[in-house]
């Protein structure tokens, strides 16, 4: 039963709006924070499986899970949304939908796989081991941070937007990135999550890998943006 106290059927309207917004931002941070979950599990996993010795730590995944990732998840609160809101009666009431699960379980496992590959030929041609160790914490840290902006929207293109219209989002990127810098570079910090500082060039390599990362998202995007649209 719905009562209209202000005898307004555009009431239901924006009520159904504001619902199917809600629902589409849980999506977003759903497929924001589960993917990292894919990157700990494949890196964790590989280095035991392959016999090497952890890549990240204890404290470095809380570090990112806690501090780092939190800030932008909780700016897609605020998100109003890019273009129509679930034109497909199908996905209104359908949380787990197949792009969603893609992006989840390929590009988490495409983007895991990518950090592991890279830090078992780095140990193996014989870079030290505490460098490599911080370059992987970094990008694995700055993957959520990266792919924010693109997964503001789950059926649009980024480029069909603007990545930076939700203030909020990019406040809190920016303190995402603030707090890995940090980790990194602030000797107190380096001493509690065993980091070194990287070279510019390891650095630039770190925004090498998360724009990968962004492009496999929208390569997701991509292929079922004919089920979506």
């Amino acid at each position: 039963d719905l009562v209209l106290l202000d005898d307004n059927f555009e009431t239901i309207a924006a009520a159904v709006d504001e619902g199917r917004q809600i629902m589409s931002n849980v999506r977003k941070v759903i497929v924001y924070l589960l993917s990292t979950v894919m990157d700990e599990l494949i890196l964790i996993a590989g280095s035991l499986i392959v016999g090497v010795a952890l890549p990240l730590n204890a404290l470095q995944i809380l570090w990112v899970n806690f501090f780092s990732d939190s800030f932008p998840a909780v700016a897609f609160a605020f998100e109003r949304g890019i273009g129509p809101l679930q034109s497909d009666p199908s996905r209104r009431t359908q949380l787990f939908d197949p792009l969603m699960k893609f992006l989840i379980l390929v590009v988490g496992l495409s983007s895991s796989a990518l950090l592991l590959a890279l830090y078992l030929a780095l140990l193996y041609y014989g870079y030290d081991e505490d460098l490599v160790k911080t370059f992987i914490f970094a990008c694995f840290g700055s993957y959520t941070i990266f792919v924010a902006f693109s997964v503001r929207s789950l059926e649009k293109n980024i480029l069909s937007y603007s990545p930076f219209s939700n203030i909020y989002l990019v406040a809190g990127i920016g303190i995402g990135i603030a707090l890995m810098l940090a980790a990194i570079y602030a000797p107190s910090l380096q001493s509690i999550l065993d980091t070194v500082a990287l070279p510019p060039l390891w650095l630039g390599a770190v925004a090498i890998v998360g724009l990968l990362n962004i492009l496999a998202v929208e390569m997701g995007k991509w292929i079922f943006r004919g089920k979506l649209i």
